[in-house]
């Protein structure tokens, strides 16, 4: 993981970093583009970004890599947004410290995974009490996301599109999801308290290979073509189960308490 490096922004302007802002209110979520193909995507994806107020992308292994100079010409002045960008070289750093993930999708998928469309997805996302630090991620232009990334969220989103042509652009899918979710921000009232902080998924990746070890140490798999779905279908429980912190110190805590026996 590498911040990018542009040359300087000259201006004094900042967008306010969403750690900084009061916990009662739903966070800016993080943009997160996956393998994307083009550097124009990227600089539209900025520009519709700052038009709607978020300002946190992640990238995640750019197919032309970064920096891009191309991703700057489109960019229309939401330099800032790419000055703050964000590289990763997997799906697992990038969502690493965020407690939700929701995964942007044309397709029906076969993983148990609940989709919304675009306005319940918003709404869930900020009407959550406590709100979490949620990752919104975006797939390729050509495939989108594959279903190993699609099994790192908790909610799949369904853009309404008209269903003869559902064809959308990246950046008109990153703008949609930004203007609904501007339009749509409210002010949750519920305290927040230690037993309902969602856990993050760095988090819940711990969990996950402990449990995986303690498989492996029983013979669980019986073929190895076994191993690939059944974590997949773990992790994809896990996610969309919203788990705790608190959930999480239990479930660790079991798992500590059946390698004892």
């Amino acid at each position: 993981m590498s911040k990018l490096s542009w040359r300087k922004f000259h201006s004094n302007r900042r967008q306010p970093d969403s750690d900084q802002m009061p916990s009662s209110i739903s966070a800016p979520p993080v943009i997160i583009l996956v393998e994307t193909q083009l550097g124009e995507n990227i600089g539209m994806c900025a520009r519709a970004m700052l038009n709607c107020g978020l300002n946190q992308l992640r990238l995640v292994r750019p197919r032309d890599g970064w920096p891009n100079e191309r991703a700057r010409a489109t960019a229309a002045d939401a330099d800032i947004v790419l000055e703050n960008a964000k590289i990763y070289d997997n799906i697992d750093d990038a969502i690493g410290d965020c407690q939700r993930v929701f995964a942007a999708t044309a397709r029906q998928r076969t993983l148990k995974i609940p989709g919304l469309d675009l306005r319940e997805a918003v709404g869930e996302i900020v009407d959550a009490t406590p709100p979490p630090k949620t990752a919104i991620l975006f797939g390729p232009e050509a495939s989108g996301l594959d279903n190993e990334t699609l099994s790192r969220a908790d909610r799949l989103i369904h853009f309404p599109t008209n269903p003869d042509f559902p064809s959308l652009n990246l950046a008109q899918a990153v703008l949609l999801f930004g203007w609904e979710w501007r339009q749509s921000r409210s002010v949750p009232s519920a305290p927040i308290t230690d037993s309902n902080l969602l856990a993050t998924r760095e988090e819940t990746k711990g969990f996950l290979s402990r449990l995986e070890q303690a498989l492996d140490e029983s013979k669980f798999f019986l073929t190895p073509d076994q191993r690939p779905s059944t974590l997949r279908n773990l992790r994809a429980f896990l996610t969309r189960s919203r788990v705790s912190d608190e959930e999480l110190r239990m479930l660790h805590g079991v798992l500590t308490a059946l390698k004892k026996n």
